[in-house]
């Protein structure tokens, strides 16, 4: 099977995952049969100034699921109209959650639990999240990959 999962930087299987998934700046894609790895830079190439776009980075990726750490229900639908079954994840650490994955020890994501994750600041509208979300790196690589 081909595993999705939101990064900042590509380090293979020692990749940590990035917190919210809409602004991450790449996909590192893991093949957990053989455990090789690639990434894909969160854009639409056809339009790189754009800024991230997870759903047309993806759109012609063949991967099976996703696994992340938040994600919002905008995307939970529009991914699970394409049947993408999309996991939560257990660590910051894709080794391990490739690990957990084959065990089948991860929770599917649902709709109704979603809604919260993919939010990046409290109830009073401080930001607790520990990323930027002044622009994203993504339109940048996607450019630099053209």
């Amino acid at each position: 099977m081909k595993v999705c999962f939101p990064v900042a930087v590509d380090e293979g299987l020692d990749s940590s995952l990035f917190g919210h998934f809409g602004s991450t700046p790449l996909f590192v894609i893991v093949d957990t049969e053989t455990d090789d790895t690639y990434s894909v830079v969160n854009c639409d190439l056809m339009e790189p100034d754009a800024g991230c776009n997870p759903f047309m980075a993806l759109v012609n990726v063949h991967v099976d699921c996703l696994i992340v750490s938040g994600i919002g229900d905008g995307f939970l639908e529009m991914f699970s109209k394409f049947e993408m079954k999309i996991y939560h994840a257990q660590s910051v650490s894709v080794r391990k959650n490739v690990e957990l994955f084959k065990q089948k020890s991860l929770d599917e994501v649902e709709i109704v639990n979603s809604a919260l994750e993919g939010i990046c600041s409290d109830v009073g509208g401080e930001e607790n999240c520990s990323h930027n979300h002044d622009d994203c790196d993504g339109a940048h690589l996607c450019a630099d990959n053209q």
